[in-house]
């Protein structure tokens, strides 16, 4: 292309990774963390009798209610059981339709969009309960976690996404959920927690506008930088 700068003088760039991978050290073995439980397997055996399902997904899992009676009363156990399970980071779930709670070892933590807590991309929340659940801080009304990256933002629209599951797991620095095949990667990188080994990626850009200042990117951002740069054409 004539060299770098010439290059730049005559196209916009945006270089992105999606996310980071993180050292894997030891495996999450969720199926024998709820062998108390009916658990419907990959090839769907027990159907009728089962009453949950289990989503292995790297360093991320979700758990399944598959009954209506007794949903209420299963949640809490499925939440227990993850809280006593070596690895198991964060426990992601809704205990309302517009309430979200997020447990781990250091207690529980129940938010909510709207309210006077802003993030630093912008987002308003209501919160109750141990900032230490997301080892967060507030500073000038802003919720801030340099160890979870826009931790309610992304906890929230995975809670409210319409095909999650009814519990989610994010797993803690070292340790990923095994697939229903027995596979991991320990010994090498895997992804997918709200945890910052696994969250933050890269991004490098030449020749478009930054849509913000504030200094939080987020993956989301990088379609409107490019759809803004052609419209602007």
């Amino acid at each position: 292309g004539g060299g770098t700068e010439k290059f730049l003088d005559d196209h916009a760039v945006i270089l992105v990774a999606d996310h980071s991978h993180a050292p894997i050290e030891k495996a999450i073995d969720l199926q024998r963390a709820y062998s108390e439980l009916a658990v419907l397997g990959p090839s769907g055996a027990r159907r009728d009798d089962a009453e949950v399902a289990l989503c292995p997904a790297q360093r991320s899992a979700m758990v399944y209610v598959l009954v209506k009676e007794g949903r209420d009363a299963i949640i809490p156990r499925i939440v227990d059981t993850a809280l006593d399970l070596e690895g198991v980071d964060l426990m992601l779930w809704r205990p309302a339709p517009r309430e979200g709670a997020i447990v781990s070892g250091r207690g529980e933590l129940r938010f909510a969009p709207g309210g006077d807590l802003r993030d630093p991309r912008g987002g308003r929340w209501s919160v109750d309960g141990p900032l230490e659940v997301l080892d967060a801080r507030v500073e000038d009304g802003v919720l801030r976690s340099d160890t979870y990256p826009d931790a309610l933002g992304r906890a929230w629209s995975a809670l409210a996404c319409p095909t999650s599951g009814d519990v989610l797991l994010s797993a803690a620095p070292g340790y990923e959920f095994a697939d229903w095949g027995g596979v991991d990667h320990v010994g090498g990188g895997s992804h997918g927690s709200l945890h910052r080994v696994d969250s933050l990626g890269a991004l490098a850009f030449c020749g478009v506008e930054a849509p913000h200042d504030h200094g939080e990117w987020s993956i989301e951002d990088v379609a409107p930088m490019a759809l803004a740069h052609f419209d602007a054409g």
